[in-house]
């Protein structure tokens, strides 16, 4: 139940009677950087966090750049490639790779900081850009939380508690929405993300990762919950289409206020 900016560096020769340009292969590629920061939105214009500019960390922005890499040419445009060709190049951009460059050591369920995957456009790919990186943003709501300083500032400054991952209500489809938690009577708060298979697993078939999913979020659920029937845990797993596209998570969900119940000291 349950995407830089580029960098044009070249020499433009006048003469009385001509302007000479270099040649699109002279023009050296942009690179980003770790750490740079940009402001783009969870939704927008396609590879609108591809063709971002880098903004001054200092200022509001939602993302900011904890991998870099360089890919062959062999890879090709992007856009072209299969999901599991990208998901390979992008495997070390992972959730515990991200908290660690957080310094968010209390990791003991996940938070609403995601990790976006971007690649060059295929303009980009054409003018001889080779890079892929991956930025890690904070979900808030159906969008990316607009803050200042950079993302290890922001967790140092605030409690764990403040990046939980919350629903309003009942989970219902898997969506990318992640809210605060502060309504214990109506939130319920994401207390476990599972993998389910490997970059190279195939989709086992829906009844296979639904009931290994519910196994999963049952055993965990339990743990958060005081009462044991009527919903007391939810789960929400991947079809095949969201499978081919990365998705092999199972992420389980408790109500919050049986959560703080279970887990804070009582009086």
């Amino acid at each position: 139940m349950k995407a830089i900016s580029t960098v044009l560096a070249g020499v433009m020769i006048a003469s009385l009677t001509a302007v000479a340009v270099p040649p699109a292969a002279a023009i050296e590629a942009a690179q980003p950087v770790q750490d740079a920061c940009y402001d783009y939105r969870a939704t927008g214009a396609s590879d609108q966090a591809a063709t971002a500019v880098p903004v001054p960390c200092e200022g509001p922005h939602t993302a900011q750049t904890f991998y870099v890499r360089t890919l062959s040419d062999g890879f090709g445009v992007p856009a072209q490639a299969s999901a599991k060709k990208r998901l390979q190049v992008a495997k070390a951009c992972t959730t515990d790779a991200m908290n660690s460059y957080l310094a968010l050591t209390n990791t003991a369920i996940p938070s609403r900081f995601q990790i976006v995957t971007v690649f060059p456009t295929a303009a980009q790919w054409n003018a001889g850009e080779r890079w892929m990186r991956c930025d890690v943003v904070l979900r808030g709501g159906k969008k990316y939380t607009r803050y200042s300083g950079t993302a290890q500032q922001l967790v140092a400054s605030n409690p764990r508690e403040q990046f939980n991952f919350c629903t309003p209500s009942v989970p219902g489809q898997r969506t990318k929405s992640a809210y605060p938690c502060t309504k214990p009577k109506k939130n319920w708060i994401m207390v476990a993300e599972r993998d389910l298979g490997s970059i190279k697993k195939n989709f086992p078939g829906t009844r296979s990762v639904e009931r290994k999913a519910k196994k999963i979020c049952q055993r965990i659920g339990n743990k958060y919950t005081e009462r044991k029937k009527f919903f007391p845990w939810w789960a929400i797993w991947p079809v095949s289409k969201g499978w081919k596209e990365g998705d092999r998570t199972a992420q389980c969900f408790v109500p919050y206020e049986e959560y703080l119940k279970t887990t804070q000291p009582q009086a």
